[in-house]
């Protein structure tokens, strides 16, 4: 169970939720930049800390592992986790991962089981998108590929989500981040394992990040607040179902083509959603239960088919001023079937309720390959976003 404390001044609640735990020493996950810009060293009521901030964006595992050996010499005995998913994600490993290499690659690999009596972990976000601070799993590289670490002992035990921690996040970054967040939402909502209890989360969030991102960068500026929100309800909801073909597709052109993690999973989407309607049905549930919820979909973006929702996303996709064909990002027609392959042998593409064969999933690529490019304007010319808040709320996972 992870304690969620949102809104407005959260983050100042943080030497309250420290003093909980009565730490020793504690071990901070985070960039420079964003330890000093949160003010998280100050906040802890000056108890003794140490920063390990030997991490890049989509971690690799000798980077985490030098995080867990940080621990163990400073003896920690609480984790504090503060930046975006890659930090959180670093955090969530370095409190349960042994610091055996080859131990290891082990518990990655589901051959062991964490060793007992981990430390506490409190996560501070300051993007809104990627959910990691109430997920259950944890992404690192291995010699170029993804290996998710998805145990109930990865979830946070308390994350304070704070609108105004995003203040400093630049908009490329914020609209990839979004665009994440709703990937996750249409993922879960479509997703095998959903449940009515999921679908109410992810359609929730679905239904409030399209209008925020159809209205650009004057929608979030006026609903940040709202942004955070909704990008941890559909973190909540990727929890109980895990996410499907948008991000199994989107780790390839991350890892291969440097393209954002969010941004890369729109994409995926936008190019593989309308191929669906005429695909096999693998969800038990059956051909017409897929059809309700791809109708269900298209109504949340405001299309009258799923037929419609690749043009939807790579409309919102233009409005935050990023290019909407793969080729403006380096992809090649020869590049699909290494691509598919990758991504078909992901687990999340099992979670999908039709099956994407390598033809299929090629096929659409490559139509999403020079689909136009429709963006507005220049992603690196947007402005910083201001920061809207709200009253602060709790609310458990």
């Amino acid at each position: 169970m992870c304690e969620v404390i949102t809104g407005s001044g959260a983050a100042d609640r943080l030497d309250e939720v420290v003093a909980r735990y009565r730490p020793g020493r504690i071990l901070v996950v985070g960039s420079p930049r964003r330890v000093a810009a949160t003010g998280v060293l100050d906040r802890l009521g000056g108890r003794p800390a140490r920063v390990f901030d030997g991490f890049r964006a989509n971690p690799v595992l000798p980077d985490v592992l030098a995080g867990v050996r940080m621990l163990h010499e400073v003896g920690a005995d609480l984790v504090i986790g503060v930046g975006g998913g890659s930090a959180m994600d670093t955090a969530k490993m370095i409190r349960l991962l042994p610091p055996d290499p080859a131990a290891a690659l082990a518990l990655l690999h589901g051959d062991r089981e964490p060793d007992g009596g981990h430390v506490p972990l409190i996560v501070l976000p300051t993007t809104a998108g990627t959910g990691s601070e109430v997920t259950p799993f944890a992404t690192v590289y291995v010699d170029g590929r993804k290996h998710s670490l998805d145990l109930p002992a990865v979830r946070p035990d308390v994350a304070l989500v704070d609108p105004g921690l995003t203040a400093g996040c630049p908009a490329e970054l914020t609209f990839s981040c979004a665009f994440d967040a709703l990937a996750h939402s249409v993922e879960s909502y479509w997703s095998v394992r959903s449940t009515p209890a999921s679908r109410r989360l992810a359609g929730a969030a679905a239904r409030g990040l399209v209008p925020l991102l159809a209205g650009g960068q004057e929608a979030l500026l006026a609903g940040r607040a709202d942004l955070c929100a909704l990008a941890t309800t559909a973190g909540l909801a990727i929890s109980e179902t895990r996410t499907t073909v948008g991000h199994a597709f989107a780790y390839p052109l991350t890892i291969r083509y440097g393209v954002p993690h969010g941004l890369a999973a729109a994409l995926s989407l936008s190019a593989l959603l309308p191929v669906a309607s005429s695909g096999r049905v693998e969800d038990p549930r059956g051909p017409g239960f897929v059809a309700d919820r791809l109708a269900e979909l298209a109504a949340f973006f405001r299309v009258p088919t799923a037929g419609h929702l690749g043009p939807a996303i790579r409309d919102l996709i233009a409005v935050a001023g990023f290019a909407t064909a793969l080729s403006a990002y380096g992809v090649r027609a020869t590049d699909l079937p290494s691509i598919a392959a990758e991504a078909q042998a992901s687990n999340r593409s099992g979670n999908a309720p039709v099956a994407y064969d390598e033809s299929t999933a090629v096929q659409a690529l490559r139509e999403a390959l020079d689909s136009g490019d429709l963006s507005v304007g220049n992603s690196t010319s947007l402005p910083r976003l201001a920061i809207s808040c709200r009253p602060t709320t709790r609310l458990r996972s």
